[in-house]
């Protein structure tokens, strides 16, 4: 953690690097989602000061969830950064020359403050005008991206350039089977779309019924606010849930 300084003394830590839009907004949504869960299984607002600590486990999960995003985004930019260097590899670009080209057909596809892959491609086209290595410049991409067909891609642009032969014939051919095999798994992902969605309804449907009763018979669950016996349920109902929740997440949750 970085700190301020006063005289050469450490007085208070830096926190400009965490205070930020998308650490607000997943702060923020963690409180409502606490509080609403509070009134509703429990119907007290001191019930979500209980359940503070969860906030913690909220942001972890969402910051979890947007670098898995983050990785999806990549994954699917790849697909076309791929198809687009093929091409120009096919028309008689050499690589330096693609690189530019692949970042021009991005543009026309993402725009730069919604694409990964385009300021990547900005920094590596500089290093390439600066006379870098080939391979150095692209696996240093392929690491910051954490993306395995990127590191495939180089690992074998490093092996081609050590041993020699045909750079352009090895890198067609390394093209098509990432994009073969990226074929395979967008169709293993739309198989896994319904049951993501179906277990999503299930997830909420429990949430849904206790709303409403409370809307439509709010008598019904009197005795589940103003009891021990009620409250005690509850809380056991709620745990059952985060747990099959998470149980039904992992089911799902298949490494394609």
């Amino acid at each position: 953690m970085k700190y301020y300084y006063r005289n050469g003394k450490k007085k208070f830590p830096d926190l400009s690097h965490f205070i930020t839009k998308e650490n607000v907004l997943i702060i923020g949504s963690g409180v409502l989602v606490i509080v609403g869960v509070a009134i509703v299984f429990f119907n007290h607002l001191i019930a979500a000061v209980i359940l503070s600590p969860y906030l913690f486990l909220w942001y972890q999960t969402q910051k979890r969830k947007q670098q898995e995003k983050r990785k999806k985004r990549v994954k699917q930019e790849s697909k076309e950064f791929f198809q687009s260097l093929m091409n120009c590899l096919t028309a008689g670009y050499s690589f330096e020359q693609s690189i530019s080209k692949v970042k021009k057909e991005l543009h026309m596809m993402y725009s730069k403050e919604n694409s990964v892959l385009i300021p990547e491609l900005d920094i590596m086209e500089r290093k390439l005008q600066m006379n870098q290595p080939l391979e150095d410049v692209f696996e240093e991409f392929a690491r910051k991206q954490e993306n395995e067909d990127f590191i495939q891609f180089a690992f074998i642009l490093r092996t081609a350039k050590r041993k020699g032969g045909n750079l352009i014939q090895v890198l067609e051919r390394t093209i098509d089977t990432i994009h073969r095999k990226n074929q395979v798994e967008e169709e293993i992902v739309t198989i896994l779309a319904g049951r993501v969605f179906e277990k999503n309804i299930m997830k909420m449907i429990p949430i849904f019924l206790i709303c409403y009763l409370r809307i439509f018979n709010s008598t019904y669950l009197e005795i589940m606010y103003e009891t021990l016996a009620g409250r005690v349920c509850m809380l056991v109902s709620l745990v059952t849930m985060v747990i099959a929740g998470k149980l039904a997440d992992k089911i799902v949750d298949i490494e394609v």
